[in-house]
This record gives C-alpha cells, sequence and structure tokens, in this order.
C-alpha cells in the first residue's frame, strides 16, 4: 500500500474533485436542496481526509500501527455512505443510510483518536521555524 499519508492526500483531492463536480451541477440545475450534501462532501471527504493525510505525515510513527490502514479504509467508505445518504435525504428520503454513515464515520475518527494517542511519537522535524 502506497504510504497512508500519500494516501490520504490523494482520496482528499478526488473528494475535492467531486465535491465541486457536483457543487458545479446543483448550481448549473438549481438544485439548491443539495447544498447540505455539498458541505458535506467538502468537509467530511476533502477536508478532515486532508487532515488526517497531514496528521500522518506530521507524526509518521503513527503509519506504524497495525490498524492504520483500517482506520482509513473505515473512515472513507464511512464517508462515502454519509455523504450518499445526505444526498438520499436532500432528494427527500430517510436518514437510515446517513445515520448509518455518522457511525461508520465516528468509528473512523475514534480509530484515528487511539492511532494518535497510541503511535504518535515526535513530530517530524521538517517544520521550518520562522525567524
Amino acid at each position: 500500500m502506497r504510504k497512508i499519508d500519500e494516501t490520504y492526500f490523494l482520496l482528499s483531492l478526488l473528494w475535492l474533485i467531486a465535491g465541486m463536480v457536483f457543487g458545479i451541477w446543483l448550481g448549473a440545475n438549481e438544485k439548491f436542496n443539495f447544498a447540505e450534501s455539498h458541505a458535506h462532501m467538502a468537509l467530511v471527504g476533502f477536508v478532515v481526509s486532508a487532515i488526517f493525510g497531514i496528521m500522518y505525515r506530521f507524526y509518521p510513527s503513527m503509519a506504524e500501527s497495525r490498524i492504520a490502514a483500517y482506520q482509513l479504509w473505515i473512515y472513507q467508505i464511512g464517508a462515502v455512505i454519509l455523504v450518499a445518504g445526505k444526498i438520499r435525504v436532500d432528494a427527500g428520503g430517510g436518514p437510515g443510510v446517513v445515520i448509518a454513515g455518522s457511525f461508520v464515520i465516528l468509528l473512523g475518527v475514534l480509530l484515528m483518536l487511539y492511532v494518535f494517542a497510541a503511535k504518535r511519537g515526535t513530530a517530524r522535524a521538517t517544520v521550518a521555524m520562522a525567524g
């Protein structure tokens, strides 16, 4: 598997592209009822994935955790389920899928917290000091 930080960065860019395409579609078709889905796609998909990638880059010892890869895929699968469920809700459907996705995402975030707490070690010394 590619380095986990790079995988998160790649996935965050894919989420960004998906969010932009979806946003263009909803704007061009005046489907503003999907604005919340668009926001969830951007925040849960792009922003959080990028932040998790930064965390794995800044604390490379986190990638040594046996559950790091599981954490990545559980979170990403949860994000897909949540966004699909949110789109369904915005289209007038029920909340069951978005609720399920929320719990999968929560599990992914809790696993990230565990990996961070257990394996963060020391930060990578590549951050330049200002001044």
